[in-house]
């Protein structure tokens, strides 16, 4: 009697729902992928182009790289990631800080915010310190001109130092959550097995079957699959919540690790968008748009390459019983012999009219393109040089500008602050601002922003200066110097000036009133001054 079929086995629910994502997320980026391989063929035509993250990366040489005939995306890419860098993170200088949440009284707010203005340095000396910036402009170049890029932030060991890896678009896959957002995100990496266990770390590594685990141990130099993913728990109401989930090798039943991870910055996968659609999750960056004007550039770049081949070597023409086979064009500096009353025989069939200029010129095309990545700076359009303030109104224009569809992407970039403070509290480094033992509700805030805020300083100095004039003792009797002194240092973020505590000013001026005191002619001068 033949024994029973055994049911398959069980999968997990969980398992399930992350390859349901994944495969989600992987549907999308299909739609994109001819797209993103036209981008790369332009800007960075030695990579991988195989850009949906199910098939493995190979090492063969991409031959089509030789066809590419200009290298302007070349250069506006890199350009147009200088010029994010500088004006959204520059290294230089904060980027990001921390303000009142919602609903924050300001009573509680002036108690906190010195302490969150320390912890700010010191999240900002953590991100010099880590390699933050070197990986963030490998991660951008040409990613962020196509529109998404892929962060990997975290801390290996509690003792190691913050490690920023760039997740090329390849391994990403993503899918937008129920506000627009970026929600479901995973990482395929096809890792050479000796790497596997680093990768992964000890706790998933000890997780891995033991099939599964041998098979990697016995082929070194073979590959296998390594799956990580995150998306929100959004039943969670209290405190942001997602879901972390690590997937090693094909198997049917793959799932080694999962587990909830909960705070503001808990997850390691940070994800960017330039100029973000509401209805898809990729971004649509200036070298997506830029594709038409450089195609035609590409051709023109070819075309006039082919004019010159022509100049130099037209086509020509020879009897078919003279001297030689020549059918493949005659070498320079070769001497080919001919038989008598054949010196005119070979002779070019027609002359090759010269290139003329305004067929090939594509000028235009590159100042619209410098437009579309923003790195158009100021130009000079006469004989006489622009004026100061013709040179500054044209920056601010071209800074308006970026800072459209740069909001979105700035809201991500403070993601990686978020990150940092996260990890910073995790360790140690930092604590966490709390006030009768509840965590302060802070939000990010864009000190870049604060351009803006220049002209209610303006208003306030010119006020001042207004009513000091026509009120002069009044002025000084109704306006608290201290208070305002400390008010104008905070809404001009310098932190380099210290005003002393209040019992030393309380000295200071005792001390300067017993020195008037005790002048001559002084308050303090019984004889009411100078005597004959």
């Amino acid at each position: 009697m033949a024994e029973p079929a055994k049911p398959p086995p069980a999968v997990n629910s969980l398992e399930q729902e992350a390859k349901d994502r994944l495969a989600a997320a992987r549907a999308w980026k299909a739609q994109w992928e001819l797209d993103f391989r036209e981008c790369y063929f332009f800007a960075s035509p030695h990579r991988q182009r195989f850009m949906n993250s199910t098939s493995q990366q190979t090492m063969s040489r991409i031959q089509d790289a030789a066809e590419l005939n200009t290298d302007e995306a070349f250069i506006l890419c890199g350009d147009f990631v200088t010029e994010i860098v500088n004006a959204f993170m520059p290294e230089a200088k904060p980027w990001c800080e921390r303000g009142p949440g919602m609903d924050l009284p300001v009573e509680v707010w002036n108690k906190v915010k010195d302490d969150i203005r320390k912890g700010d340095q010191a999240i900002f000396s953590a991100m010099k310190a880590s390699n933050l910036y070197p990986e963030v402009a490998k991660a951008f170049y040409p990613d962020l001109s196509i529109g998404t890029v892929g962060l990997w932030i975290e801390r290996p060991h509690p003792k190691s130092p913050i490690v920023n890896s760039a997740v090329p678009l390849r391994e990403l896959d993503v899918n937008l959550g129920p506000y627009g957002e970026i929600d479901d995100r995973f990482v395929t990496r096809y890792t050479r097995n000796v790497h596997v266990r680093e990768l992964v770390g000890e706790d998933i590594w000890n997780k891995i079957g033991g099939d599964l685990k041998k098979e990697i141990k016995e082929k070194p130099k073979a590959h296998t699959q390594v799956v990580w993913g995150f998306w929100r728990r959004w039943e969670n109401k209290g405190d942001e919540c997602w879901q972390h989930v690590v997937m090693v090798g094909k198997a049917a039943s793959n799932l080694v690790h999962e587990v909830e991870i909960k705070g503001e910055g808990c997850c390691p996968l940070w994800v960017g968008r330039f100029n973000p659609t509401p209805d898809s999750p990729f971004g649509l960056g200036p070298l997506i748009q830029g594709l038409p004007s450089l195609r035609q550039i590409d051709e023109m770049e070819m075309a006039l390459q082919e004019h010159f081949d022509l100049s130099l070597r037209p086509p020509i023409t020879y009897p078919s019983d003279s001297f030689t086979n020549v059918e493949q064009g005659l070498e320079t500096g070769f001497a080919y012999p001919i038989q008598p009353g054949q010196e005119g025989a070979v002779k070019k069939i027609y002359d090759v009219p010269p290139a003329q200029e305004g067929v090939y010129a594509y000028q235009d095309k590159l100042k619209k393109l410098r437009k579309l990545f923003y790195v158009d700076m100021p130009e000079q359009t006469g004989d006489t040089p622009p004026t100061l303030g013709q040179w500054l109104d044209e920056m601010a224009r071209a800074q308006r500008r970026i800072g459209t569809p740069g909001l979105p992407f700035w809201r991500d970039l403070s993601q990686i602050f978020i990150r940092y403070k996260y990890l910073l509290e995790k360790s140690g480094g930092i604590m966490p601002v709390e006030v009768n033992g509840s965590a302060v509700a802070t939000l990010a805030r864009n000190p870049a922003q604060a351009a803006a805020e220049q002209q209610e300083l303006a208003e306030a100095a010119r006020t001042a200066q207004i009513l000091a004039a026509m009120f002069p003792e009044e002025w000084k009797i109704n306006i608290d110097g201290r208070d305002t002194i400390k008010k104008w240092l905070d809404k001009a973020r310098v932190t380099l000036i210290t005003q002393r505590p209040l019992e030393e000013v309380k000295k200071a001026v005792d001390q300067m009133a017993q020195l008037v005191k005790g002048k001559p002619g002084g308050a303090g001068d019984e004889g009411g001054g100078m005597g004959p």
